[in-house]
């Protein structure tokens, strides 16, 4: 075993240990991103991509950075990105390079957790734990800022714990600072910056008098304050509102809890077309609006929807109660929820995701058990926790996704490398009983993930997602004997019928393609994209007059500048003629 002398006396041996984990972290994430280059998947972003995309494109342009759209969801993955495309263009493979490196430095994280915490082996093996992960070589090669909430986390508990051991007033401004970096990133993590004031508490004894307490925790909260300035200010100039977070909290809640979605699950009302980020506003606004009988402003449709999720919580408590304890008890499954983003779909594509096992089962259990040994050994244990307690609170309250579980890696990773570390010392010093208990507990925890897992039935492959990537790659050919095939087994696929209308277009088969949008529009009448492409293919085959209904419909869906042409286009023909 390597002693904690060797980690600060430096030895060569001890360096090439580490330089060989982080070698291999780091070469993971990029043997997976040359896959992802060629993966369908990368061509075809998910809804949160898609939006994060155009976000950083209008940072980047200086036009429509402020507009409703974009001040609804969190804004500091947009502004980094638009940082990225100013300086290289729109360039996503200079993104997910950066992303690679970011996650591996969370490799680094967790080793100097490790060390920070006198555990420099745990930190050596939790460091190997989060660098197989497939869920982070998978998120390292997405548009979705998931990678760098898990890295903030990570450097959030290092810089705890370095905070703890300061007596010096700056370092407490500047994780003040940190803490709000932290929620313009992912508004969540606002609980978190709350329980940093109580951080002080944490301090050597010797410096625990409520007057040094509140004068640290007032060093925090006066850090947040600075930090939280620039967003109010943009959001006072994009629409008079002060608050420094978006204004998507009570759309979300209301999302989840309503009279319409029995399981407290993600879903989207009638009135929002697709489960899209700029689509869901724009729903909620209008919808809002049409209640109201005036156009209201962003802090006013978020107000009007809070109110609607509050009121049904009052009225359903106990409804409301087994939904949480529900999803928060599903924080633990094996099965995936994916969201934007499925490892069951990327394993199509890199042979590296394949090759690795799913990691929910094995870090859920060495993780919450190394947890526990380690709360009942160091009184610190508590900034460890509280990064998994957020990320539990996410699930359990909004949306069970994988994208927010995953938040909670880094740190599941510090306790699996604990649970290691105490295991193999428990053996050496002939320590049985510590062992035996903790290996149990990390059995009863893999075969209840197991088990909730298996309640559950696996997450559907999205074809129509591959299809359209293989769209947008060039390759129709491919993308048309996928949809054929898919279309085959499940007829009433709206989203394949729609690729198929496309190939059909790309093909000139114009009678075709109006046939398969015709019936994808039946299946999904608010898909604003075929009534497009109906019009499209419509106005090909000279049909000028249904073509400009299908056009108008598409307008009226979703405004979007092509559309817009589209109908112009279509009308001045008609006058023309």
């Amino acid at each position: 075993m390597i002693a904690a002398g060797d980690i600060r006396s430096g030895k060569p041996k001890l360096k090439l240990i580490v330089f060989g984990i982080l070698a291999l972290v780091l070469a993971l994430r990029l043997a997976n991103l040359s896959s992802a280059m060629l993966s369908p998947l990368s061509y075809q972003p998910g809804p949160d991509e898609d939006y994060y995309q155009r976000f950083g494109q209008a940072v980047a342009a200086g036009v429509g950075q402020n507009s409703p759209e974009f001040t609804s969801l969190d804004p500091g993955y947009g502004y980094l990105l638009g940082a990225i495309f100013k300086l290289v263009g729109v360039n996503l493979f200079a993104v997910y390079l950066l992303q690679a490196l970011a996650d591996a430095a969370t490799a680094v994280a967790v080793l100097v957790i490790g060390r920070m915490l006198g555990r420099p082996q745990a930190g050596l093996y939790g460091a190997l734990v989060y660098g197989v992960a497939s869920s982070a070589i998978m998120y390292s090669a997405t548009l979705l800022k998931a990678t760098w909430v898990a890295s903030y986390l990570a450097w959030w508990a290092a810089g705890a714990l370095a905070l703890i051991r300061s007596e010096r007033k700056l370092p407490w401004v500047l994780f003040g600072c940190y803490c709000a970096v932290g929620v313009a990133l992912r508004a969540n993590l606002l609980l978190l910056a709350l329980l940093s004031l109580l951080l002080p508490g944490l301090c050597a004894r010797q410096t625990q008098s409520l007057r040094n307490w509140g004068a640290k925790s007032a060093l925090i909260a006066g850090g947040m304050v600075l930090a939280f300035l620039p967003w109010s200010i943009r959001n006072y100039h994009a629409y008079g509102g002060i608050s420094p977070l978006p204004h998507n909290g009570g759309i979300s809640l209301h999302q989840v809890y309503n009279a319409e979605n029995p399981t407290a699950e993600l879903w989207v009302p009638s009135f929002v077309n697709y489960l899209h980020p700029s689509e869901i506003w724009r729903g909620y606004a209008a919808e809002a609006s049409a209640r109201a009988g005036r156009a209201l402003s962003p802090p006013e449709v978020d107000r009007y929807w809070r109110d609607e999720a509050l009121s049904f919580i009052e009225q359903h408590p106990g409804e409301t109660i087994l939904h949480v304890l529900k999803k928060g008890l599903g924080f633990l499954s094996a099965r995936e929820v994916p969201d934007n983003r499925s490892l069951a779909e990327e394993k199509l594509f890199s042979p590296v995701l394949r090759w690795l096992p799913s990691p929910t089962v094995w870090l859920f259990a060495m993780g919450l058990a190394g947890l526990v040994w380690f709360a009942i050994e160091d009184r610190r244990w508590p900034i460890i926790a509280a990064p998994i307690a957020v990320s539990w609170l996410t699930v359990a309250i909004f949306f069970a996704s994988d994208r927010f579980r995953f938040h909670a890696a880094p740190m599941l990773a510090v306790c699996s490398g604990v649970w290691i570390d105490r295991t193999i010392r428990g053996m050496h010093a002939r320590r049985k009983w510590p062992v035996l208990k903790f290996a149990l507990l990390a059995g009863v925890i893999a075969a209840l993930s197991l088990y909730l897992g298996s309640q559950s039935p696996p997450a559907a492959i999205r074809w129509d997602q591959i299809a359209w990537g293989y769209i947008k790659m060039g390759k129709i050919p491919e993308a048309q004997a996928l949809a054929e095939r898919i279309a085959a087994q499940q007829p009433d696929n709206g989203a394949i019928l729609e690729a198929l209308g496309y190939t059909a277009i790309a093909r000139q088969n114009y009678d075709e393609a109006a046939r398969y949008y015709q019936r994808a529009i039946e299946l999904r009448p608010r898909s604003h994209v075929a009534h497009y492409n109906l019009a499209r293919a419509l106005l090909l085959l000279g049909r000028n007059s249904q073509a400009e209904v299908e056009a108008k419909i598409a307008v009226s869906l979703n405004p979007a500048p092509d559309y817009q042409a589209l109908l112009t286009k279509i009308q001045a023909d008609a006058i023309a003629r």
